[in-house]
């Protein structure tokens, strides 16, 4: 039984080809030509840019999407086996305000019921970050940005996770989270 996957049914398909200009049939076989099922995963992602016109950032998209074409690898995993799942959300305030209605939001007793450790905060010149280490050994990562002035973008990474089965519990859980956090404080 195959587990590979027509080009044509891939969820990123149109996406990859509205920003290469090829199609991802045509990347499919391209890499086929140039021997993709015997290379790893780095080795295609730098391939990409030197024989074809792609940027980096495309070349890393069009290389997931033929490992996931060719049954490599399931969507939502990473190259090196495990699951990732995210949420985001673009919330009213800057920051610095954002991170800090998370960090109350996400009291003792909601960090305990989502087996969450005691979370660190760090800052960049351009991020805030809210990470904690989750009892199942995964990671979270909150990642705060400003969209504009008046608005912030909350992206959720959680990486890890052990089965394709734990990414979508814990994708539902925290497109849930966002949402109870969006109701509880919005401030708009």
């Amino acid at each position: 039984m195959s587990t590979e996957t027509p080009p044509q049914e891939h969820p990123h398909a149109p996406r990859i080809e509205s920003g290469t200009g090829t199609s991802l049939a045509a990347w499919v076989q391209r890499i086929d030509d140039a021997g993709g099922r015997e290379l790893d995963h780095t080795a295609i992602a730098r391939l990409l840019p030197q024989r074809w016109e792609i940027s980096e950032w495309w070349a890393q998209g069009v290389t997931v999407a033929y490992e996931q074409i060719i049954g490599r690898r399931v969507v939502g995993q990473g190259c090196a086996g495990d699951f990732a799942a995210s949420a985001s959300r673009t919330l009213p305030g800057d920051p610095d305000a954002v991170r800090s209605r998370w960090d109350a939001f996400m009291s003792a007793a909601r960090r305990e019921e989502l087996g969450l450790e005691q979370p660190s905060l760090s800052d960049t010149p351009k991020w805030r970050y809210w990470r904690a280490a989750v009892s199942d050994g995964s990671r979270l990562s909150v990642n705060i940005t400003a969209k504009d002035e008046e608005r912030s973008t909350l992206g959720i990474e959680h990486k890890g996770l052990e089965t394709a089965d734990a990414r979508e519990v814990w994708t539902t859980t925290w497109k849930t989270t966002l949402t109870d956090f969006t109701d509880v404080t919005d401030v708009t």
